[in-house]
C-alpha cells in the first residue's frame, strides 16, 4: 500500500488530526496483510505533533521488528528523517513502560 502524504493532508502535516488520518490508513494497510510505503514527497512542512501521531503511535499496538519489516518512509529530507528518529525513539521509551502512561494519564485526569 502506498500513501503519498501530499494527498491527504496537503503539503504542511503540522498537526495532531492529520496524524491521526495518516496512522489510520497506515493500521488499514496492516490489517490487509500489506507492507506500507509513506510516501513524504513534495512536502514543505512536517512537524512533530503529526509524526507522533502518524507514526509514533504506532509503536503502541506493534513491535519495532513488526514496524521494520512493513514500515518504509521514502523521500524524507534530512532534518525530518531526524525529527521522525527522535519521535520513534520516545515513542519506544513511551509505550515499553506502561507504568509511565498510567502515570501521565492520571496526572492529567487530577488537574
Amino acid at each position: 500500500m502506498d500513501i503519498r502524504v501530499l494527498d491527504y493532508v496537503g503539503d504542511r502535516a503540522t498537526d495532531m488530526k492529520q496524524g491521526d488520518e495518516i496512522y489510520k490508513l497506515i493500521i488499514g494497510g496492516f490489517s490487509q496483510q500489506e507492507k506500507v510505503y509513506i510516501d513524504f514527497s513534495d512536502m514543505t512542512t512536517i512537524l512533530s505533533t503529526f509524526l507522533n501521531n502518524a507514526i509514533g503511535t504506532l509503536y503502541k499496538d506493534y513491535t519495532s521488528e513488526f514496524l521494520n519489516e512493513n514500515l518504509k518512509i521514502i523521500n524524507l529530507g534530512k532534518e525530518d528523517l531526524f525529527i521522525l528518529k527522535r519521535v520513534i525513539n520516545r515513542a519506544k521509551d513511551f509505550y515499553s513502560k506502561p507504568q509511565i502512561i498510567q502515570s501521565v494519564l492520571d496526572d492529567s485526569l487530577t488537574k
